[in-house]
């Protein structure tokens, strides 16, 4: 197979519906298509030449997503989940994005909720793409970000990583992340040639010690997101845009045995620190996550109690509940 222009990257689960293959199917054009399925999960994935198909060494988002990145050939990289459908005709755009912007490391995909469950949603038709040498540009630079909403693209500011520790934090909460720059790295596709270099930082980041090394199940997203800007950090640079509606991703809320609850995203984040110690923003990040996480840690051990009965306490709740 030739060098394709997109690689996929898909980590996997138990249960994936057969529908969801059928759509991530069929994405047309030069596609790379990586699923990174669990240990001892059976990869029940249809056969297509542009598949490939891994097992990661244990179960969490993290080892998952990179074992499926350190493989991605392609010219660019996108990563999904596997209840997110994309339009087929997301490797056109993206050509004609880079097209048109070469000097751009990322666009931003506009994604649509759905609500689970609702499989009509997930498989309506698409709209028509629209004609990206001629839509519009806006950005806040200028006061013309109103225009996203009517169509235009937004532009995406790398992440101003060089403003000042805020101590604010401790009772306001943080305020740079506010804006137009982006932190993560889910949903969008980026310049794989800097993805590889940024994986490579987090993948030395996670060496302590000789053979021994320490590696977060969860909350690779903002990590690689903010790695990547990091290591390439020019102050006030535009590193992309973000596409209008109509969307050209639609992401189903996940079924209640999958919610994300009570995750300490400091435990993968503290990594920015190792490797990036010289930028303010990544202090107030990791300080404002150190705030959060007696609270996250008590709400966690309420969602464990058993819950007793409003009407009567000492009633078992019922299965329904």
């Amino acid at each position: 197979m030739a060098v394709p222009y997109l690689s996929i990257v898909v980590p996997m689960r138990e249960g994936v519906p057969s529908a969801w293959f059928e759509a991530f199917l069929q994405v047309k054009g030069e596609v790379e298509l990586i699923l990174v399925y669990p240990p001892g999960c059976r990869p029940d994935a249809p056969p297509d030449p542009r598949l490939k198909v891994f097992s990661s060494p244990f179960r969490g988002e993290v080892i998952q997503r990179l074992s499926g990145l350190i493989n991605a050939t392609g010219t660019y990289v996108l990563t999904i989940n596997c209840d997110e459908y994309l339009n087929p005709a997301v490797v056109q755009l993206a050509r004609q994005y880079f097209k048109r912007f070469p000097e751009s490391w990322v666009l931003r995909l506009s994604t649509q909720k759905t609500e689970y469950g609702n499989q009509a949603a997930l498989d309506a038709p698409w709209q028509p793409l629209p004609d990206m040498a001629a839509i519009e540009t806006c950005s806040y630079r200028d006061r013309t970000h109103q225009r996203y909403e009517e169509g235009a693209l937004l532009e995406i500011p790398i992440a101003p990583l060089n403003n000042r520790f805020d101590l604010g934090f401790l009772w306001r909460g943080r305020q740079d992340h506010h804006g137009s720059h982006t932190e993560n790295f889910d949903k969008k596709v980026w310049q794989n040639e800097r993805v590889q270099a940024a994986l490579q930082e987090i993948l030395q980041g996670m060496t302590l010690a000789g053979p021994v090394k320490y590696m977060p199940f969860w909350c690779l997203d903002r990590l690689l997101g903010l790695s990547l800007q990091a290591k390439f950090f020019q102050p006030d640079q535009v590193i992309g845009h973000k596409m209008p509606q109509p969307e050209q991703l639609r992401s189903e809320d996940n079924p209640p045995e999958y919610k994300r609850r009570g995750r300490f995203y400091i435990f993968a984040e503290i990594l920015l620190l190792r490797r990036f110690p010289q930028y303010g923003y990544l202090w107030t990040l990791i300080g404002h996550q150190i705030r959060e996480v007696p609270v996250r840690a008590i709400n966690s051990v309420g969602r464990k109690l058993p819950k007793r009965s409003q009407s009567n306490p000492s009633q078992v709740p019922s299965a329904k509940n």
